[in-house]
């Protein structure tokens, strides 16, 4: 089946989406309106008709990341991030592998992009809410299923794991060498955080 054609999508979402390849390849010293014109094969100043400010276009790759990751992470169901008892872990590690091979692989130039805008947001406060809202969405989703097998204080619970997950996944990017990106290596780092929340 043929894929959509990229020049098929609205003008905002391509230069949103040449926006987050961008801010992968150069960081946002990189990110300009032109180079988003160019990496999207947009006519110049198209970029900058959508999003008039730099911080618009900051604003719009958060959106824009939100979209994508909830879409693609609504084929999770909250039970499948549930932790039931030690014998079931060996099914939640595959899937929270699997959450780890999709942002290190397919959705790698995403994850870069998120590693730097949270950077960004920490220098500057305007952007921390969007990015408030990227998090959410996964830690909600993680406390569903742990509320679901009673695990205590569900909420701070799937907040620190959300953490941690973020943590092996900023390692597999800037520090590869303290951690393999292969399935076998990120699920063994995937068994060694759960074990910790097991009922």
């Amino acid at each position: 089946m043929t894929s959509v054609s990229t020049h098929s999508r609205p003008r905002k979402q391509r230069a949103a989406d040449a926006a987050i390849e961008v801010i992968a390849d150069s960081g946002l010293r990189g990110l300009t309106h032109r180079a988003v014109d160019a990496r999207a094969g947009l006519p110049e100043g198209s970029t900058s008709s959508c999003f008039r400010t730099r911080f618009a276009l900051l604003s719009g790759v958060v959106d824009r990341l939100v979209e994508l990751e909830e879409t693609w992470a609504a084929q999770f169901p909250t039970s499948g991030w549930a932790i039931v008892t030690s014998d079931d872990i060996g099914r939640i590690v595959d899937v929270y592998t699997e959450l780890l091979l999709h942002w290190l692989g397919p959705a790698r130039s995403r994850t870069v992009a998120r590693l730097e805008l949270y950077l960004e947001g920490a220098r500057r406060p305007e952007l921390v809410a969007r990015l408030d809202t990227a998090s959410r969405y996964f830690i909600d989703m993680a406390a569903a299923g742990m509320r679901e097998v009673g695990i205590p204080d569900p909420q701070e619970s799937a907040r620190v794991l959300v953490a941690q997950l973020d943590g092996l996944i900023f390692s597999a990017v800037t520090r590869p060498l303290l951690g393999g990106t292969d399935r076998e290596s990120l699920r063994q780092s995937v068994l060694t955080v759960l074990r910790g929340f097991l009922p």
